[in-house]
C-alpha cells in the first residue's frame, strides 16, 4: 500500500523506493482541461531532501497555470513529465528525469486514473532508458551503491542538531572515501569490512573521536537497515548497528606509575579567569565585549557556549522580581531550564536587551554569522592563547583548557560553596541520575531559589 506523508512531506509518495509528486487537481481546473483529478509526476529519486526540491519547483510552475485557467487564459496544464489528458503533449523529457515504475507502485495505486499514469510513464521509460542507467538502478536495488547514497535522506530524516549533522556527515564521508579506495560498495560492508576500517582507521585516533565515529557509523547502519538498504545476517536486529556494534576493544586500566595518569580537559583555575578577564584586550577591540561578557554569563552560570550566543531577548524572563534566562532549546532535554541570572550580570544583561525586539539576539554581534557558536569559539581560542591561557600536551589532539572549561568551573565552584550536586545538576543542565531513583526517578528539580542560592555562591576571583 501507499506509504502515508507526514506533513512535511505533503505532495509526496514513496512508491517502492522512489519518491512520486502527486497532487489534486481542482474540479473547476479539470472543467476546463479536461484532464484527470490529480497530477502525478516520478521524481526519479529515493532521496527525501532531493525530492522536496523537485516538488517545490514543480509547485511553482502548477500554481500560476492553476490561476491561469481559472482566468480562461489556458486550456491546458503543461509540466514536465506528466501527460494531462490521453491525446494531449507530453512533455519531452531527458531519460535522465523519467525515472523508474515498480510493481509496488502499480500495486500501491489508489484508482484507474493513477494507474493509467503509471502504465503510460512505464512504457516512455522503457523506450527510452539506456543500458547504463537500468544497470545502475538495478546496482540501486542491489545495494551495488557507494557507502554514502543514502547519506542525505538519513541526515534530513534524523534532525539532528546542525553541529552534529555537519560532524555526522564528515565522519561517514571519511568512511566512503576509503570504500571507494578499496572498491568495496554498500552491499560488501560487512563485519570483517568494518574490522579493518577500525583497526587501520580509527585505532590510530584519540579515544573521544574514535567514540564519535562508533557512535555515527551505527546510527548510520540502523538507518539503512530499518529502510531496507542493506541485509543483516541471521539474529542481527535492526537496532544493532551491524557491523559496527562490539567494534570496540576494552581497554582494562594497569596500575598507574608517577606521571603515568593521562591528564583530561579541565576547569579554568582562579588565575586562567583572572587572566581572561583582567589583562588587556588582544585582538580587534570590536569583539571585546561581546568576549568578556559571553565569558562571564557561562562562569557565573555554567551554561554551554551555543546557549549563551544564540539567547533571544524574549528568553531573558523577570519573574517575582528576578530575573532568569529561560532557556528553550539544548544538546538534550535536560537543556531547557530557568538559570538565574547572577546578581552581577543583570546589569549588563539589560544593557544588552534595550532597544530589542522579542526575538532579536542579546549577542547581536553575532547575528549575522552563519554559525555564531563556531565564530565565536575561533575568536575565543585567539583571545584565550593570546593571555597564556593554554594547556596543550603532547599526543592530545586539543588544550585541555577551552570555552567549556568556564563551565566546569562554575560546577567546581559552586561544589566548594557546599551546593548540593543535584541542584548544580539542575542548573548547568545535566540529565538526573536514574540510577538514583530518590532524585533521578521521584524528586522535582530544585527550586527557583535553591537554583538562585547555587548561581549567587559563585563569586568571580
Amino acid at each position: 500500500m501507499a506509504v502515508k506523508s507526514n506533513r512535511s512531506e505533503r505532495l509526496l509518495s514513496l512508491r517502492g523506493n522512489v519518491w512520486w509528486y502527486r497532487q489534486g487537481v481542482p474540479e473547476a481546473i479539470r472543467r476546463v482541461t479536461g484532464g484527470p483529478g490529480f497530477i502525478l509526476i516520478n521524481l526519479r529519486t529515493s532521496d527525501i531532501a532531493e525530492a522536496k526540491r523537485r516538488r517545490d519547483e514543480i509547485e511553482r510552475l502548477t500554481r500560476p497555470q492553476f490561476d491561469d485557467v481559472r482566468a480562461g487564459q489556458r486550456l491546458s496544464l503543461e509540466l514536465p513529465g506528466w501527460r494531462g489528458t490521453e491525446d494531449g503533449p507530453r512533455a519531452a523529457l531527458p531519460p535522465a528525469d523519467r525515472g523508474t515504475i515498480t510493481r509496488a507502485a502499480m500495486e500501491a495505486a489508489e484508482d484507474d486514473d493513477e494507474r493509467h499514469l503509471i502504465v503510460t510513464a512505464a512504457e516512455a521509460e522503457a523506450d527510452a532508458m539506456r543500458p547504463a542507467q537500468r544497470k545502475a538502478f538495478e546496482d540501486a536495488m542491489s545495494g551495488k551503491v557507494e557507502s554514502e547514497r543514502h547519506l542525505e535522506t538519513y541526515l534530513t530524516v534524523a534532525e539532528l542538531a546542525p553541529k552534529t549533522t555537519n560532524e555526522r556527515r564528515g565522519i561517514i564521508m571519511r568512511f566512503a572515501r576509503w570504500c571507494s579506495e578499496k572498491g568495496a560498495t554498500l552491499n560488501r560492508v560487512d563485519r570483517r569490512l568494518a574490522g579493518q576500517y577500525v583497526a587501520d582507521v580509527l585505532d590510530q585516533l584519540h579515544p573521544a573521536t574514535q567514540r564519535k565515529h562508533l557512535t555515527a557509523l551505527p546510527q548510520y547502519w540502523i538507518y539503512l537497515a530499518r529502510r531496507g538498504h542493506i541485509s543483516l545476517p541471521g539474529g542481527e536486529a535492526l537496532s544493532s548497528g551491524w557491523p559496527w556494534n562490539e567494534q570496540t576493544i576494552e581497554k582494562r586500566g594497569t596500575r598507574v606509575e608517577r606521571g603515568g595518569r593521562k591528564a583530561g580537559e579541565r576547569p579554568f583555575t582562579d588565575t586562567e579567569v583572572a587572566a581572561l578577564l583582567n589583562s588587556k584586550f588582544p585582538l580587534n577591540p570590536v569583539w571585546e565585549g561581546t568576549m568578556r561578557d559571553a565569558l562571564a554569563i557561562s562562569l557565573l552560570s555554567g551554561m554551554r557556549q551555543a546557549e549563551v550566543l544564540t539567547l533571544w531577548v524574549e528568553e531573558v524572563v523577570e519573574e517575582d522580581g528576578q530575573m532568569f534566562f529561560d532557556i528553550q532549546q539544548g544538546k538534550t532535554d535536560a537543556a531547557a531550564r530557568k538559570v538565574p541570572v547572577h546578581s552581577s550580570l543583570v546589569s549588563m544583561v539589560r544593557g544588552r536587551m534595550k532597544g530589542k525586539r522579542p526575538q532579536d539576539m542579546l549577542f547581536h554581534e553575532l547575528a549575522g554569522a552563519g554559525n555564531p557558536s563556531d565564530t565565536f569559539g575561533k575568536r575565543f581560542k585567539r583571545w584565550r592563547e593570546a593571555v597564556g591561557v593554554d594547556d596543550s600536551r603532547e599526543g592530545v589532539r586539543r588544550s585541555l583548557v577551552n570555552f567549556h572549561s568556564a563551565r566546569r568551573w562554575f560546577a567546581t565552584m559552586a561544589r566548594h560553596a557546599g551546593q548540593p550536586k543535584e541542584t548544580i545538576a539542575d542548573v548547568i543542565g545535566h540529565r538526573p541520575d536514574k540510577q538514583d531513583v530518590t532524585f533521578g526517578v521521584y524528586a522535582k528539580e530544585a527550586s527557583k531559589a535553591q537554583r538562585r542560592a547555587c548561581v549567587e555562591a559563585v563569586r568571580l576571583p
